[in-house]
């Protein structure tokens, strides 16, 4: 995958794709947009019908004339209203059903994407794209786009009837027309790289936010509250300097949207009011001029803020598209290969690989773990063990060489029964802000009761379950910050050993454990781990001495493996990092 993040999304088909999501909806569409046709229909209608009322029962004083207009007028504004409110409703509820499709098109991409795509894209930019950059869109599709289709057909049926009743004067109501044209163009084509800006902004503001919460207690404890508030400032500034910028165009621009449709009935005050004078125009035909060109103000002003809607609603879909097309998932094999039942044997052959921009952390690995064997990977720090760990549940593809179980490359392997077959129990346990047993049921939700106690006994988290408010039902609140660092260990340990997985990748599991825990974790895990197939990261010597064999990793490569007793007695690179606990052993 590429370290340079995928460009923003073309214009076209990202209107192409807004409205393939829009015909989505189709029935509620054409129900917003027959009621716009009504409402259009019936705007003109009313004026038509004023004009008539004038001309036959007002003017020559007929009020036997009157009242059949007054009343069909009446039945027509209340037929208007409703088609006005259905067209309201109709359009809001596609608006909001879009926002839901494209936020869940996003999070089941961001469910897809490998584990490259989060290591380059900050915790506040994935959040903004499904949050704030999907706002303008729905404002967009559940109004702007029906009113968009309403103005254009209250502006032609507007000036086909003005034209019917008077060509001459109807020439001079749209002299504003072309004007209006230019600037709503000139208007959209500098507001967009504006609003693209500000929703960028925006998602930086948000990783900011979102960074300074999550590291608060570094924050605090290295007095860097005046650092993170600077930070967060220039951020807040970007988005103010930003976003007036974008305002400033619109001043220079929405006035005179507004202005020029006022110049429009200007223009058939002075040359209406001379024709009614000379009796070239009836009063009504100048009430219905009026009326009509009063009606078109709005959808004539409109065009602004529907080209800024626009405009924003692009640039923002625009974004998500580009994530949704143009990020490299972890390729597919068309007809997967099936694992084997029972034990896997797990084997890396001759693997490479390396991060985005960087040299490589591994280097042409050879490691061989039998079925049911339990191997300790063991190294300095930096040495790539959990890069190693991390392509066994396929987080990431080996640049070159293969990753297989019993034979099998993992390529050629469906992911979700990969993922199914391999527990992993990462290095900083993630937890869920629910309580202790759905944590412990995360990887197999239909685990029988006895089976979590099996689990929570195997990795001593029994041992402090009884004394927590709820016990197991106990909320442990937001990346499990009611529990200490060794308790979230052992609840991520416990959470991979009842998935009942066949192989198990641990990343340095104990690392947050006390010595003594440790050492009766370690006599526990042996029995728990019998018949599957493990791989386990380590800095202690305790639980290097619990595997079958260990591996130790120097810059990249295997530069020793065996039994751990006999490594450590040999004097080699695993006598090396435990120089003073070999001694003891």
């Amino acid at each position: 995958m590429s370290g340079v993040d995928p460009p923003d999304y073309p214009l076209l088909p990202t209107i192409r794709r807004l409205l393939a999501l829009w015909r989505e909806e189709a029935r509620l569409v054409a129900l917003g947009l027959a009621c716009a046709m009504l409402y259009t229909a019936l705007s003109l209608a009313i004026p038509t019908l004023l004009q008539q009322a004038i001309d036959r029962a007002v003017v020559p004083h007929r009020t036997d004339r009157l009242w059949p207009y007054l009343a069909i007028i009446l039945v027509l504004a209340v037929v208007r209203f409703w088609a006005n409110f259905t067209r309201r409703f109709a359009t809001s509820r596609v608006g909001v059903r879009l926002e839901a499709r494209m936020r869940e098109l996003l999070y089941h991409g961001y469910l897809e994407f490998p584990r490259a795509f989060y290591d380059r894209h900050a915790t506040g930019q994935v959040v903004s794209r499904a949050t704030n950059d999907l706002y303008p869109v729905r404002y967009f599709i559940g109004w702007g786009m029906v009113q968009a289709v309403q103005s254009g057909m209250m502006i032609a049926g507007g000036a086909l009837l003005l034209a019917a009743v008077n060509l001459r004067l109807a020439l001079y109501a749209i002299v504003s027309a072309p004007l209006i044209g230019i600037l709503a163009w000139r208007f959209a084509q500098r507001v967009m790289p504006i609003s693209r800006a500000v929703q960028e902004h925006k998602g930086n503001l948000t990783e900011a936010a979102d960074e300074a919460v999550v590291g608060i207690e570094m924050v605090q404890a290295f007095g860097r509250e005046d650092d993170v508030r600077s930070r967060f400032g220039d951020k807040a500034e970007a988005i103010r300097t930003t976003v007036l910028r974008q305002a400033g165009v619109e001043a220079r621009h929405l006035p005179g949207l507004y202005f020029l449709p006022g110049l429009s009935i200007a223009t058939v005050l002075l040359f209406g009011g001379e024709d009614v004078i000379h009796h070239r125009l009836t009063i009504g035909q100048f009430v219905l001029f009026t009326s009509v060109l009063l009606q078109l103000a709005w959808p004539l002003e409109s065009l602004g803020w529907i080209l800024n809607l626009a405009q924003r609603a692009v640039a923002s879909a625009g974004r998500s598209f580009a994530w949704l097309e143009r990020v490299d998932r972890l390729p597919h094999p068309a007809v997967p290969t099936p694992l084997p039942d029972g034990p896997l044997e797990l084997r890396f052959e001759h693997v490479s690989f390396a991060y985005d921009g960087g040299g490589e952390v591994l280097r042409g690995v050879d490691l061989h773990v039998a079925a049911g064997e339990l191997v300790a990977v063991c190294g300095a720090t930096g040495a790539g063990k959990s890069t190693l760990l991390s392509l066994v549940p396929r987080f990431y593809d080996p640049d070159s060489g293969h990753v297989s179980l019993s034979g099998c490359d993992l390529r050629d392997a469906d992911l979700a029964e990969l993922r199914r077959a391999v527990a992993v129990v990462t290095q900083r346990a993630v937890l869920f802000s629910v309580s202790l047993r759905e944590n412990l049921l995360a990887g197999r939700p239909d685990a029988g009761w006895a089976d979590v106690l099996a689990a929570a006994e195997a990795a001593d988290v029994a041992s402090f379950a009884g004394d927590l408010p709820d016990g197991y039902e106990t909320l442990i609140g937001e990346r499990g910050v009611n529990l200490s660092g060794g308790q979230r260990q052992r609840v991520a340990l416990a959470r991979a050993l009842l998935a009942g997985a066949r192989v198990i990748v641990m990343d340095d599991p104990l690392s947050a454990v006390d010595t003594h825990t440790e050492h009766d974790l370690v006599e526990r895990l042996r029995p728990a781990l019998a018949g599957r197939t493990a791989l386990i990261a380590t800095q202690r010597l305790s639980t290097v001495l619990l595997a079958d064999r260990a591996a130790v990793l120097v810059d990249g490569r295997i530069a020793e493996q065996g039994v751990p007793a006999e490594l450590l007695t040999a004097g080699g690179p695993l006598g090396a990092l435990f120089t003073d606990e070999t001694v003891a052993v």
